[in-house]
């Protein structure tokens, strides 16, 4: 129920460089490659090693459904090539102050809601990541630190996506995190609201609610009514 994606902007928004592909799925490749930084089977258990280490690591996420499935088709995969995965699903609140917050993780499966604004400073910017903000990976690029500064200084809308575009190539070539995908979203709104665009463009449904309305003749006016009861 949603899109591959590259980026991390909503695909077909003007700020989702449509250059860029996701890696695609390919286990010899990565079996080469992972031959080639050293890992190999040295016992024959199905689990790579290297200097005596099994390629082993933990995955964290917070007790949600669809993140949970996710782990498991990553765990399910790597396995695949001989990487060994556990799972831990975690309540939501435990998850943040115990793991994100102090960066007690090997990896973890999360998510993010997007705004209409391409700034992603609090994201990816290294000054970022400190306890408790959002660069809880600890992400430090001095090319994306400049890009994302250059994107929040720059008014030109064209220039602006340029400087964006940029930045989603680098951050696709450095990979701190991989993309999993896009959700599709269904929204149920009444009829009687108008100045919905349909349609709905890229950027989400929502993303002019400023300019509903409900038309007169259709509008509720509801009033309350005081009751007073004496004995």
């Amino acid at each position: 129920m949603g899109i591959n994606i590259a980026s991390p902007y909503k695909p077909g928004t003007r700020w989702s460089n449509p250059d860029l592909q996701p890696y695609s799925y390919d286990p010899n490749k990565a079996k080469t490659l992972l031959k080639e930084a050293g890992f190999i089977d040295s016992d024959g258990d199905g689990i790579l090693d290297r200097d005596g280490k099994p390629f082993s690591f933990e995955i964290i996420t917070n007790q949600n459904k669809e993140r949970e499935k996710s782990a498991v088709l990553i765990q399910r995969r790597l396995k695949d090539i001989g990487i060994d995965v556990q799972i831990r699903a975690i309540e939501w609140a435990s998850f943040i102050s115990r793991f994100i917050k102090t960066g007690d993780f090997d990896a973890v499966v999360l998510g993010w809601s997007l705004g209409l604004d391409p700034d992603q400073f609090s994201i990816w910017h290294s000054s970022q990541n400190q306890p408790g903000q959002f660069n809880f990976i600890g992400y430090n690029n001095p090319q994306i630190d400049q890009l994302l500064e250059q994107g929040r200084l720059e008014m030109d809308i064209d220039k602006r996506t340029k400087i964006y575009h940029e930045f989603a190539k680098v951050l696709l070539e450095d990979s701190p995190i991989i993309y999993l995908s896009a959700g599709y979203g269904l929204s149920a709104i009444h009829k009687r609201v108008k100045g919905i665009d349909s349609p709905a463009p890229p950027a989400g449904i929502g993303y002019n609610s400023h300019e509903w309305y409900i038309p007169s003749p259709l509008r509720r006016i509801e009033t309350g009514r005081n009751e007073i009861s004496a004995n």
